[in-house]
């Protein structure tokens, strides 16, 4: 059952990302700054996109969505946001449903936004 755990896992780790993401710009610099990586076109991140797929190797989609936002991980419970994109750029739909990452296999995580 470790295969279990590893998605599992994973979704908690990004629930944790997004929750202390701040939803505002710190343009700081220097050692305070409070991330890492390149700020030559500062932007905001507060979703990692993700998308998952069953253990057949379908990719899961509700309503022709197959990008989700993780939005709460309760013991062995998701609950994700679909969201709809265009390109690069994704709105949430206000679709959610909750799963049991015991039915994923494969996570695919998409650049920050």
């Amino acid at each position: 059952m470790r295969g279990n755990n590893c998605i599992l896992n994973l979704l908690k780790v990004i629930d944790l990302l997004q929750r202390n993401s701040s939803n505002h710009c710190i343009l700081e610099e220097g050692c305070e700054r409070p991330f890492l990586g390149p700020s030559e076109s500062f932007s905001c991140y507060n979703t990692r996109p993700i998308s998952l797929y069953t253990k057949d190797g379908s990719l899961f989609s509700i309503s022709n969505n197959t990008v989700f936002r993780v939005e709460k991980v309760e013991d062995d419970c998701v609950t994700l946001q679909a969201l709809s994109s265009n390109g690069s750029n994704y709105t949430a739909t206000g679709e959610f449903v909750t799963i049991s990452p015991s039915c994923f296999c494969v996570i695919r995580c998409f650049p920050d936004t």
